[in-house]
């Protein structure tokens, strides 16, 4: 038993005898809330930690229940038997499950929580990819629970039914005159975490949408007290004015989640440097949902590194691999998606995850020739990317072959909106700085994407207008079909840089073209 003691208020000082019975005692004067049990998360050293509520007696079986559950759920990430399922919204209400004679899977476990001591760590994990950086972190259950699953991939359950009392974790009720359930803002709080988790990829064990939806006015108006339009609001009225400044979870779009947006006054927050590179101000992020997306990342982060690239690379992905770690990439997991362009859930929200200067790489790319030139290749604009292979809207809206009828909604909005005379650009090599400018594009882009769900370039266009964000123009040899070249060596003489693989030429990633990471692994 391990007792964290960091009262501040001599009535809550425990009495000596209650400390000679605990195997370990650690104090420290500075209170955390509900965080501080996990603060000595490194000093657990049993296979399994049970967190128990004060509240509450368990029955003297209680953790031999939890021993015999965990020994039949070995993927398990936490274990409890009080807990709520959030619905398929995010939305949290207060409603306890039933348990079953068999285990439970839940979303949220509360007052009591039975892990794997190793998985502890992913706590730390989540709660920076959260930014949930508040002094006191009260929403415990829910950062233990979400980091079990979003971060871990593991389940969490509530344990089987028992008769024996002797097994339940609250044998005997205590009084809680304290408890965190009392605050007059306690469920607000908690619906507040829930969306902030789900707008990084968490999803409930509810059956999910088809398609992620963003929130109605009325839930982001719950959670930040303000007003914002329904985002299928007709755009054409706003390309003068202000663009949103909320993302769908009602929270301010980056900062609130990862501390990489706007800071103080409008200017830049330095975002945090990647583990053992100090300063880092400039990196590559990629994208890689899907056991083969992730494969594709791996062979093209091996060429990055071959052509001399020694800087941070990023990788966002649902199937993270030693590979990806032996080539130093910082790999950070995000939950997997349902629908063929559910990708595009994440891709529009890439701001989150970038550098002070970001390069962003598709999956299917091979870079084939040095590219330290690309970073300063911005010209004083926002960000910068090559042409696509349709020269404007109007050309796609012509000549795309690509399920027309699915998209006609899509291409009737861009000529209402008169945006069919734009550049149409390819959002598979994307250059980009951090500003103000750029925190709204990526935000109002995930609004765009979401009005239908499909393919990302469209909605991208629709954000740059409404935003402003300034755009330079990539020369094509950053961003190459392989159709036109033999091989590696023939591309590499006409001075491309990065070779793009599209979704109707993938087949071409054959040993002619990847001989290049042959190469690289020896």
């Amino acid at each position: 038993m391990t007792v964290c003691d960091t009262h501040l208020d001599d009535q809550y000082t425990l009495s000596e005898a209650t400390l000679s019975s605990a195997d370990r005692v650690y104090r420290w004067g500075h209170n955390t809330g509900p965080y501080s049990r996990f603060v000595p998360l490194a000093a657990y050293d049993h296979e399994y930690t049970f967190f128990v509520d004060d509240d509450m007696l368990p029955g003297t079986r209680c953790v031999e229940h939890f021993v015999e559950t965990a020994e039949s759920l070995p993927g398990f990430g936490s274990i409890g038997q009080m807990g709520r399922i959030v619905p398929a919204d995010g939305v949290y209400t207060a409603r306890n499950v039933g348990r079953l004679p068999r285990a439970r899977e839940i979303d949220i476990l509360v007052r009591g929580f039975f892990v794997r001591t190793r998985n502890l760590h992913h706590i730390a994990q989540l709660r920076w990819l959260m930014n949930y950086m508040a002094e006191q972190v009260p929403e415990d259950d829910m950062l233990l629970c979400v980091a079990m699953r979003l971060c871990a991939g593991l389940r969490n359950y509530l344990a089987p039914s028992d008769p024996d009392p002797e097994t339940l974790m609250n044998r005997a009720e205590l009084p809680d005159p304290h408890a965190l359930h009392r605050r007059p803002d306690h469920i607000q709080r908690r619906i507040d975490f829930m969306l902030a988790a789900r707008a990084i990829g968490w999803l409930s064990v509810s059956p999910p949408p088809a398609v992620p939806k963003q929130l109605t006015a009325a839930d982001r108006d719950r959670v930040n007290g303000g007003t914002v339009r329904e985002p299928d609001e007709t755009l054409a009225t706003e390309f003068s004015v202000a663009p949103l400044g909320v993302s769908p979870n009602g929270h301010a779009p980056v900062r609130q989640l990862n501390g990489h947006g706007p800071g103080q006054n409008g200017r830049p927050a330095r975002p945090a440097a990647r583990p053992g590179r100090p300063g880092a101000n400039r990196g590559v992020v990629y994208l890689a949902l899907g056991e083969s997306y992730a494969n594709l990342v791996t062979d093209s982060a091996r060429t990055l590194r071959l052509h001399g690239y020694d800087g941070p690379v990023r990788v966002i992905t649902d199937a993270p691999s030693h590979e990806l770690v032996d080539l130093e990439c910082e790999t950070l997991v995000v939950g997997s998606l349902p629908g063929g362009f559910a990708s595009r859930f994440h891709k529009t929200q890439l701001y989150r995850w970038s550098f002070e200067r970001t390069l962003f790489l598709d999956a299917d790319t091979i870079v084939i020739s040095s590219i330290d030139e690309v970073w300063e290749l911005l010209a004083g604009r926002d960000m910068a990317m090559a042409p696509d292979m349709h020269s404007s809207v109007a050309d796609v809206i012509a000549r795309s072959v690509n399920d027309p009828s699915r998209r006609a909604p899509e291409y009737q909005l861009m000529q209402e909106l008169g945006l069919a005379g734009r550049r149409y650009y390819n959002s598979g090599v994307m250059l980009w700085d951090q500003n103000g400018r750029m925190s709204r594009m990526f935000n109002r882009w995930h609004q765009e994407w979401n009005r239908f769900g499909g393919e990302d370039q469209l909605a991208l266009v629709r954000a740059i207008a409404a935003t402003g964000t300034k755009v330079a123009t990539l020369d094509s040899t950053w961003n190459r079909r392989p159709k036109a070249f033999a091989s590696v060596d023939e591309a590499r003489g006409a001075g491309v840089r990065i070779l793009h693989f599209l979704s109707r030429q993938r087949a071409l990633l054959n040993d002619a073209y990847l001989g290049v990471v042959a190469e690289y692994l020896g």
